[in-house]
């Protein structure tokens, strides 16, 4: 990330990071008993269902992640981090958290899941503060997803 210029006020140095991929580029087809990663046999699925996403966003410097279905222009998932302001548990002073969206079942209080087909195309959009010069940013999600057929 290539930093400002010189005295730019740091509210104004922001940094964008656009990265456009398909769903099947986050699925990878092998055997599940050799390699925990995998997805296994996808042939008899359309696509998946969203359950978890959280985008690769690196503190102090992220500001802002968000997660775009770019055929129908949703946004499926925007991060914005949270800054801790008292001594309590989980709001630490000092510390930043980046909740993660989560998908699943309405009577648990969770949005229900979103199809997204195989083809189905993403857009990931990531806003760094660039007050100085730093590497090693990148628009990338850690995403989990149930396959579904859809017929």
């Amino acid at each position: 990330v290539v930093g400002c210029p010189a005295g730019t006020p740091p509210h104004e140095c922001i940094y964008q990071i656009t990265s456009h991929f398909q769903v099947k580029d986050m699925v990878q087809e092998c055997d599940v008993r050799k390699q925990p990663t995998c997805w296994g046999n996808t042939t008899n699925y359309d696509g998946i269902h969203l359950i978890y996403a959280a985008g690769h966003c690196h503190a102090p410097s992220c500001l802002s992640m968000e997660l775009y279905n770019a055929d129908t222009g949703m946004l499926l998932c925007a991060h914005n981090p949270v800054y801790g302001k008292t001594h309590e548990v989980f709001d630490e002073l000092g510390f930043v958290t980046i909740p993660p969206c989560l998908w699943g079942p309405e009577d648990e209080g969770l949005v229900p899941p979103t199809f997204l087909p195989f083809n189905g195309n993403l857009t990931s959009i990531k806003r760094n503060n660039n007050t100085n010069t730093h590497y090693g940013e990148m628009a990338m999600w850690q995403m989990r997803g149930v396959m579904v057929n859809q017929n």
